[in-house]
């Protein structure tokens, strides 16, 4: 296994420098004095993209890091607590959460692609900031589905809830699509899926509770959400949301509430918890993929496996091994491998399409001590590689998913909080999961 470790990072705090000769790509079409074939002879762009990181450092900072020379493009000073960061719909923009200071912030990665009509055409240009934020009250769930970007705000004592749409195209004219007000505040969650958006809903007269129970139905009108449906069926203390090939699930304390989007009108059922499920657990997180018919679900340790169409096994449990936790999980962009970290610094990848058969696994890395932190992994939508932020936040390990191998180390000369890629996705393959902000 080759591992291949690049020299620390020079980095001049809070400056943005240009490290790119991004001029032999931003020649306008047609700008050229030669000839028309001439002007488009780059017009596809060769890159691993590009990694957002945030620098705990002093000046805290935004940074983003080109994959394929291994510097750091830009910095952006970033105050408050620590964001989570996350890719937009179409892998362009780095959309950065701070719950605690009711903000949402962008970035433009300055990777992008424009459809010029009878071609397609890259860009790479300098990482640059939105003027553009968020701003209503404590920004908790971020989901990606049918090309858009979902944030849902809790809200508080003094706040309803409120559900904000985006989309890549959107952000590109500094806006959003459109936003929903709630009738309470509550810890929800909302997805766009097959044209509709589906949200959390609380009746007011729930207390002792922030956790909604039930889950309504919402098309897009001429740039407004209309109300459908509120299902009828309950899911307490809902938590946790996904959304796979055919079906969109909601975790519940007594089980699991799914929602066929392949049926007309969208037709709810419930699956009661699984029989191995450890006394006291339940399935508070969910994990789906576009690609996938079966969902994720997690109960603290457990994992399990959900096909709400089967008439045999509707959960198969995956066995990490003896005494191994997990500390991330997820599918790659098209849904090929689902992974495990576990505690042990293990790297399980399994196959959907294989009956959830093990793969192989590879060590990452030591199995983390209890004073460090958790590791962070993203995932480019451009090639099958993996990048894993280690626990103690000063490098980045590529994977390459296909052949489960290390392909490289990358020392980053700062502590970093937060992963996330953005570059150029292959056509027709946006991420589609769901994302928590803490």
């Amino acid at each position: 296994m080759h591992v291949k470790k690049l020299a620390p990072f020079s980095i001049t705090p809070l400056k943005t420098s240009v490290l790119l000769a991004s001029a032999m790509f931003l020649s306008a079409c047609g700008g050229s004095s030669s000839s028309s074939d001439d002007a488009h002879t780059d017009t596809d762009i060769d890159t691993a993209g590009r990694l957002a990181l945030f620098d705990t450092g002093e000046p805290s900072a935004l940074k983003i890091l080109d994959l394929d020379s291994g510097d750091v493009l830009s910095s952006f000073e970033m105050t408050g607590e620590v964001p989570a960061l996350y890719a937009s719909p179409g892998n362009r923009y780095v959309v950065a959460t701070q719950r605690g200071d009711d903000l949402v912030s962008f970035v433009d990665s300055g990777l992008y692609t424009e459809d010029h009509g009878d071609h397609m055409h890259d860009y790479a240009e300098t990482p640059s900031l939105l003027s553009l934020t968020l701003n209503d009250h404590k920004p908790t769930h971020y989901t990606v589905g049918d090309s858009y970007g979902v944030v849902f705000f809790d809200g508080g004592e003094a706040s309803s809830s409120k559900v904000t749409v985006f989309s890549d195209e959107t952000l590109g004219s500094n806006s959003t699509l459109t936003s929903l007000d709630l009738e309470t505040n509550m810890h929800g969650v909302a997805m766009m899926a097959d044209g509709h958006l589906f949200v959390t809903y609380r009746d007011s007269s729930i207390t002792g509770t922030t956790l909604p129970t039930m889950v309504e139905r919402y098309h897009l009108d001429d740039g407004s959400f209309e109300f459908e449906e509120r299902y009828s069926e309950t899911c307490p203390a809902l938590h946790g949301a996904a959304v796979g090939a055919h079906s969109l699930g909601f975790g519940c304390s007594d089980g699991v509430l799914v929602i066929d989007l392949h049926e007309a009108g969208y037709p709810t059922s419930k699956l009661a918890n699984p029989e191995s499920l450890a006394e006291g657990a339940r399935i508070g997180t969910l994990l789906g993929n576009h690609d996938v018919e079966e969902l994720v679900g997690l109960a603290g340790d457990q994992m399990f496996v959900i096909d709400p169409e089967s008439e045999s096994q509707v959960y198969l449990e995956l066995e990490l091994g003896d005494g191994v936790g997990p500390l991330v999980q997820g599918f790659t962009t098209h849904g090929e491998v689902f992974y495990v970290l576990g505690d042990d610094g293990g790297l399980q990848l399994f196959a959907p399409s294989n009956d959830w058969a093990l793969i192989g696994t590879v060590q990452v890395m030591d199995a983390p001590g209890e004073d460090e932190g958790s590791p962070s992994i993203a995932l480019s939508s451009a090639q099958d590689r993996m990048f894993v932020l280690t626990p103690d936040g000063q490098s980045v390990i590529e994977i390459d998913t296909d052949h489960g191998e290390t392909v490289r180390t990358i020392d980053l000369g700062f502590n970093a909080s937060g992963i996330a890629w953005v570059g150029l996705a292959e056509a027709g393959h946006d991420h589609d999961d769901e994302e928590h902000s803490h």
